[in-house]
């Protein structure tokens, strides 16, 4: 039983009394700063970080963070920009696991909540355009709520066209093993793309006369997208590539459906809550790449017709007993079928006309079941005791292989303590049993291809259906102390061990490079976070209305396979850090600074390669301006530091080196966003 107790935006009530310390962000901290998407949201937030796309905690993306979306694991395929921020109600950190929820969280989970029922009547529309690189970006929302009787509705709905640009510019070396230059090329590559999307998340709710509740709510999304880009190498020593002069494009076809039904029922005074759900995702591609030499003579053009599907299908519930004073006692299940087949056609007319056609199916079968007990064990003492089994059995069969299966079970055990010290702050510890399946999609052995340049830095990469779940036995602890009703301090720590870590191999088949992921030994995981929110008047009465806020997170670990230095698990972001504030200008106007900064790392991916990031900083600033019923206006300025993005990859062993490093020049991005009541009373 995690207890839910949400009074206001950015209100702390839930982390302090939660044994688990779930830290809630509420929906106007969301929208502070007018993102297009949610990932740019998530990298303020503490313990968070973003890197190519993917949310992180404690550094590790990659299936060591779970996310999920209204308590469900989100589905595969799942891209956390497919949500618009304005979709979402709350957002939930859990630096830890429980019995009810998912154990595939080894570095922590974050729960997107949905859109759920507002007070009173609304009829909102908002419009916006970001402007990036001299390009105009437009979205509209339209948000509805009411209540009639015992029914109750909130219908979300988002239109969105994006543009975005990527100028990257790439420089390799390669030499022999005496440490002759072999070649050295540059690459100046031109990316533009489209991204056209419609959102739809309605939620239904009834009250019914024996107090029992029933809810539906739906997400769809469509998105369509459309890139193009060239390529133009400059060679300064050796021999040019296959295709020095390149050009792609591509079109691809996003569309996700995801519904489910919850429904609640008391017995006496017990309560029973289950739910049953439905996800769906196709996406269908379209890729054409035309190569030549320096004289335009064509080297290489190549056709590829692609398509995903995922879908799956689940249920879950609880019953909830107070079967003893302070102990609040529930048992449950969860269990899901998933299914993604991708088919693949590669029609090659240069240099010669070869036809490729793959066809591949993977799917994975999970059942779990749990008891948990959240035990009040004195005024100052709560204590939190679950056990899960979680069983998986992943089969994985295509036109070329034969049906290859894999079968684990994991049992997690979940200890959470929180004790209270009156006016000294209150401490936790949690000790979990997590693990980390694996991804449907790498345990299909569909080889993507690399089109020019193939090199251990951009090799091809193929799935594994081999791939077994890495487990992991973990630790939490730590100090918070609240004051003046809205601010919190905490500092936390937390260590991991790990068996059967995921690790990369690299190998080559004759001339090409190819890349696939194998169970590999162990590994060990540790860090300690920070984090502050600091409302000024909480300590000088007489102070402006201002809000600070301050979180960090340094983050080590090392691969036992891996030789050091830089054996990182999983491309870990070693050091995130975060400093804002928000300024109250009267009664109708805010303003606020948000500056992140994500460290430089090293990695060691297999004994022969590794890779370099360098350090990414970035600044954001609103101001808004809240009318009331004559509406909301928002301004926001993106990225004003405008750092470029740099990584490298280094590959070191008996038949030479190569280097790849990579700048990515980045844009600011001016955002405008007005809020505007069609009617109706506001929350």
């Amino acid at each position: 039983m995690q207890r839910v107790a949400i009074t206001g935006p950015g209100d702390t009530a839930q982390r302090q009394g939660d044994t688990a310390g779930t830290i809630v962000v509420a929906r106007d901290e969301l929208l502070q700063f007018g993102d297009g998407t949610l990932s740019g949201v998530l990298g303020r937030l503490p313990g968070l970080s973003v890197a190519d796309g993917e949310i992180r905690m404690r550094g590790l993306g990659a299936g060591y963070t779970q996310v999920r979306v209204n308590g469900d694991p989100a589905p595969p395929g799942f891209s956390l920009d497919t949500l618009a921020p304005e979709l979402v109600e709350r957002i939930e950190i859990m630096r830890t696991t429980s019995a009810e929820y998912s154990a595939q969280a080894m570095a922590g989970s974050i729960n997107i909540v949905l859109r759920k029922a507002v007070r009173g009547t609304r009829r909102d529309v908002k419009l916006g355009v970001a402007r990036e690189r001299n390009r105009w970006s437009p979205t509209a929302t339209l948000q509805l709520a009411d209540k009639h009787g015992d029914m109750a509705y909130v219908l979300a709905a988002t239109l969105a066209r994006t543009f975005y640009d990527s100028l990257p510019r790439v420089a390799t070396d390669a030499t022999a093993p005496n440490g002759t230059l072999l070649s050295r090329r540059r690459f100046d590559e031109d990316y533009h793309g489209r991204v056209d999307k419609a959102s739809l998340a309605p939620r239904v709710t009834w009250t019914m006369a024996n107090g029992d509740t029933l809810a539906w709510q739906s997400l769809i999304d469509i998105g369509r997208t459309a890139t193009d880009g060239t390529s133009v190498e400059t060679t300064l020593a050796g021999t040019p590539t296959r295709s020095p002069l390149s050009r792609f494009t591509a079109s691809a076809e996003d569309d996700i459906l995801r519904s489910d039904v919850n429904w609640s029922h008391r017995l006496g005074a017990a309560r029973l809550t289950a739910k049953a759900g439905i996800n769906s995702s196709r996406r269908r591609g379209d890729y054409r790449f035309t190569g030549s030499d320096l004289a335009g003579t064509p080297t290489m053009t190549r056709n590829v017709v692609s398509s995903a599907r995922d879908d799956s299908a689940g249920s879950n519930g609880k019953l909830l007993m107070p079967l003893l004073p302070g102990h609040g006692v529930a048992l449950g299940w969860d269990a899901t079928y998933s299914r993604r087949r991708e088919t693949r056609v590669q029609h090659d007319t240069a240099p010669a006309d070869t036809v490729l056609d793959q066809d591949y199916t993977a799917g994975v079968t999970r059942l779990a079941l749990f008891a948990q007990d959240e035990w009040d064990i004195g005024e100052h003492l709560q204590a939190y005791l679950g056990l899960r089994w979680e069983g998986l059995d992943s089969t994985t069969r295509g036109s070329t292989l034969a049906g290859v299966g894999t079968r684990a079970s994991v049992w997690s055990p979940v200890l959470q303590a929180l004790w209270k010290v009156p006016d000294r702050g209150q401490w936790r510890l949690a000790v979990a049993r997590t693990y980390k399946a694996p991804l449907t999609r790498n345990l299909v052995p569909r080889r993507y291809t690399v089109n020019n340049d193939n090199s251990p830095g951009t090799p091809d990469i193929e799935g594994n259906p081999a791939l077994r779940p890495e487990l992991a036995w973990g630790v939490d602890g730590g100090w918070e102390a609240y004051f003046g009703g809205q601010g919190v301090v905490g500092v936390t720590g937390y260590a991991r061990r790990i068996s059967d870590v995921t690790v990369q191999r690299l190998f080559r088949d004759r001339d090409t490079w190819v890349s696939t992921l194998t169970n590999g030994g162990g590994a060990t995981a540790h860090g300690i976070e920070f984090d502050a929110k600091v409302p000024l008047r909480s300590l000088l009465a007489a102070g402006p209305d201002l809000d600070l806020r301050v979180n960090a997170s340094r983050n080590w670990s090392r691969v036992d396979a891996v030789p050091g230095p830089g054996n990182r698990l999983a491309d870990q972001t070693p050091l995130t850090a975060n400093l804002g504030a928000d300024y109250r200008i009267g009664a109708a106007w805010s303003a606020g600074i948000n500056y992140s900064y994500q460290g430089s790392s090293l990695s060691r991916r297999t004994p022969l390669l590794q890779a370099a990031t360098g350090p990414v900083r970035t600044l954001d600033t609103y101001m808004a301006w809240n009318g009331g019923q004559h509406g909301k206006l928002r301004i926001g300025l993106v990225n004003l530091l405008r750092d470029a993005r740099t990584d490298g990859q280094l590959y070191s062993g008996e038949d030479g080196a190569t280097d790849r490093r990579t700048v990515t020049p980045t844009a600011a991005t001016l955002r405008v966003q007005f809020d505007l009541p069609l009617g109706g009373p506001k929350r």
